[in-house]
């Protein structure tokens, strides 16, 4: 399932490098995936690419989840998603926080 939705969402996004993509395995409890991806050397994306897309590919697929915040491509971390918004804005949630 993995291999199949993620796939074709390399495939699109890294159309002239991407060549395949292999699940490796899954740590305990089956929540943590490990997955080979290949590239032609010369145009392989670099960590923040791949993470990008997998973030950016998150809410289409369907039957998993993709956790932004633990996301790890050769050893790095992605730290998570950052959202900027207003001022304005976080004081509004804040306040309905409160009447909530």
């Amino acid at each position: 399932m993995i291999k199949g939705q993620l796939e074709p969402v390399f495939q699109r996004t890294f159309s002239s490098s991407f060549r395949s993509l292999t699940v490796v395995k899954f740590s305990s409890g089956s929540v943590i995936n490990t997955m080979d991806l290949s590239f032609v050397s010369r145009s392989a994306p670099n960590n923040t690419q791949i993470t990008s897309a997998l973030i950016n590919a998150a809410p289409s697929v369907s039957g998993f989840d993709i956790e932004g915040s633990s996301i790890n491509v050769n050893g790095i971390s992605s730290g998570g998603v950052s959202h900027n918004i207003s001022l304005v804005t976080a004081s509004c949630l804040v306040l309905l926080s409160w009447l909530l």
